[in-house]
């Protein structure tokens, strides 16, 4: 048997959004693999039918799409040279029943989405920039000066908002998303939506006579916070009435449209920014909004891993049963909600990444039996064999469950055996702690950790106060670095005692995000860890606070205290306060380009630490973002895990 490589995730297939066709004969779905050679991803369609699935597009660029109809879909894609519209946006179309794909429209901005309307014209999701906020009529003179705007203007920035960038993105500018209808006889777009509002999650009512929509309106300097609401567009007149807002102790999550009443997600806040959301349904005839069922719990996966690339569906109403996919302890599970009550429809333990439902029939992209991503139906059967072959023959290290007692409450975790385990050696430990920290690890493949215990390393995770999937166990508000990190350590120490392989002298530890910032806590609390990799941390609430493009609110929702008003808290609750304790030599990786939690933070933990006289190292990468070990590029991803790899290496007694 073979250890899984380093580079084993550069020779995995990754499946995406599956999605079935108007009346369900068909399926397609995104399939993406790493590109070594130019050191990114090709993403392709394929296609399901009969039971059998066939590669649909061959370009290599293919990462979303949509059906138009039963026999034809969509997807976006630049197959020719930009020529002088950058902003240019290009729609091909492909025919289920052969032949090659042809360039079905040609949009003058950006567009994200487009939805067909009845006599051929098109619903379309388009970007609109502020200050030329005509484009979208595709006029060479508005276009020349939109570029020349951009070429005088090209080293200076003007904040328009805030946030005011983007993870792994730029400078915002402003530019929102409206709504258009696309005049396909004239080959013009009309713009639907004013100007100043920001739309997104539109979908066709049933008949599709009229559109639904969630908004927040885009003012300068304006928190993108506090002001959503639903709306529904008549597309024959154009009127706009607004369903439901944002108000006190509610707010808008999402919504999707059934039979005769739309599913509206909202949460009571009680939990702060991370309250999950309940159901409510909002009947079409009325207009009234009633509460439809407590749910509490997450929407969508939040089970970590670093074999996936794209995304998909987490909610899907099939005419008035809502389906779902929730977080639930450890796991993601398919659930559904009908007359109000709330079932279980698949709890196959791993995790369901994305699905789709039709006329009875179930398509789910899963994480299950510790194998990397492959399609299953609705009775959990495996229907692809992308990544069999390449597993076959390898060491996959089967998690063993280890949860441990603290104070009315259990710390549920997992432990991976190191490959050719013999309980009468001694092996390395790296305890791996997750981001979020409203995220959870589950009994999925996950690469890094497979690829430690290939090389002897014990590898134990699990999920302390602060996880998802068990209601308010999330809420850890004003709370970092203290139950959390208890949890942490009372985890270690159950790990020891339950493994006598465990070599206690030789404990490393590792995490991303809140997992980077537990990281540099760590450090600062406990001399256990022989060395430890902090990996795009937080270290230093009030320069935080602001920055980050996840919003201003969040550094004093999960602290309860901000600079002004409890300034002394705000600062225990930093990292950097404790750094003049650190003696665990630690390595730091950042990326240039995250502003989920900006390099600088990563900067002031390193120096601190050097300041100190304490064995330090940085790399940071250039190009890449907060999203650097699960989508970043193929050669990144490879220097990031050998780095870490050797610093535990070198570091062993």
């Amino acid at each position: 048997m073979k250890p899984i490589a380093v580079d084993e995730f550069c020779h995995l297939k990754f499946l995406s959004n599956v999605t079935f066709s108007p009346a369900g004969r068909t399926a397609c779905l995104v399939v993406s693999e790493a590109d070594r050679k130019k050191n990114g991803y090709r993403s392709y369609l394929y296609l399901r039918r009969n039971g059998r699935l066939k590669k649909l597009t061959s370009f290599g660029k293919e990462s979303s799409f949509q059906y138009l109809d039963e026999d034809t879909i969509l997807f976006p894609g630049k197959r020719e040279e930009d020529g002088d519209n950058a902003l240019e946006s290009r729609w091909y179309r492909i025919s289920l029943t052969g032949g090659e794909a042809e360039l079905a429209y040609t949009f003058p901005i950006p567009v994200s989405r487009v939805l067909p309307l009845p006599g051929g014209d098109l619903l379309v999701a388009g970007t609109t920039f502020p200050g030329f906020e005509e484009l979208y009529r595709g006029e060479k003179k508005d276009l020349a000066a939109y570029k020349k705007y951009r070429k005088d203007n090209e080293d200076y920035e003007e904040i328009a908002q805030v946030p005011w960038w983007w993870n792994g993105g730029t400078y915002t500018k402003g530019a929102y998303t409206s709504l258009f209808r696309y005049d396909a006889r004239r080959k013009k777009l009309h713009r639907l939506t004013e100007r100043n509002v920001n739309v997104s999650d539109a979908k066709l009512s049933a008949d599709k006579a009229s559109v639904y929509f969630m908004t927040t309106p885009v003012r300068p300097l304006l928190p993108l916070t506090g002001e959503n609401a639903l709306c529904r567009m008549d597309l024959k007149t154009g009127e706009i009435t607004t369903l439901v807002k944002d108000g006190e102790k509610f707010s808008l999550g999402g919504f999707d449209l059934g039979e005769t009443f739309a599913v509206v997600f909202a949460s009571d806040e009680r939990c702060g920014l991370n309250t999950d959301t309940d159901f409510y349904k909002l009947d079409y005839a009325t207009g009234k909004l009633s509460l439809y069922a407590r749910h509490g719990e997450a929407i969508g996966t939040s089970v970590g891993s670093d074999v996936r690339y794209g995304g998909g569906r987490s909610v899907k109403m099939a005419g008035d049963t809502c389906y779902f996919i929730t977080t639930r302890f450890d796991g993601a599970y398919l659930y559904k909600l009908e007359n109000g009550h709330i079932s279980p429809v698949v709890e196959k333990d791993g995790s369901v990444d994305c699905f789709d439902v039709c006329g009875g029939k179930i398509l789910m992209v899963g994480l299950y039996d510790m194998k990397a991503q492959e399609l299953y139906d609705g009775r959990c059967r495996q229907l692809s064999h992308f990544n069999d072959a390449r597993l076959r023959g390898k060491y996959v290290a089967a998690p063993e469950v280890l949860n441990v007692e603290r104070d009315g409450y259990e710390v549920h975790g997992f432990v991976l055996k190191p490959m050719d385990y013999d309980p009468a050696k001694k092996y390395p430990v790296i305890l791996d702690v997750h981001g979020g920290p409203k995220t959870v690890y589950g009994p999925v493949f996950y690469h890094e950790m497979q690829y430690w215990a290939g090389k002897g390393y014990f590898v134990i995770f699990c999920n302390p106060t602060g996880s998802d999937g068990r209601g308010e166990f999330m809420d850890i508000r004003g709370k970092y670095g203290t139950v959390d990190y208890d949890d942490l350590m009372a985890f270690c120490d159950a790990a020891l005692a339950a493994y006598p392989a465990m070599d206690a002298s030789n404990f490393f530890e590792t995490g991303g995000s809140y997992g980077g910032f537990m990281t540099n806590w760590i450090i600062g609390h406990t001399d256990r860890f022989r060395a430890c990799a902090s990996q795009r941390s937080i270290s230093n609430w009030f320069s935080f606070y602001g920055v980050s493009d996840i919003g201003v609110g969040f550094a004093p929702d999960q602290n309860a205290s901000d600079p002004w008003g409890d300034p002394e808290k705000l600062w225990w609750h930093s990292p950097m306060k404790y750094a003049d304790r650190v003696k665990t030599p630690t390595l730091f990786i950042h990326s240039f380009e995250d502003y989920r939690c900006p390099i600088d933070q990563g900067y002031q933990m390193f120096t601190a630490l050097i300041a100190h006289g304490v064995e330090s190292k940085m790399v940071c990468f250039r190009g890449e973002n907060h999203e650097l070990s699960r989508s970043g590029k193929p050669a990144h991803r490879l220097k990031r895990l050998n780095e870490i790899t050797a610093w535990f290496d070198n570091h062993k007694g």
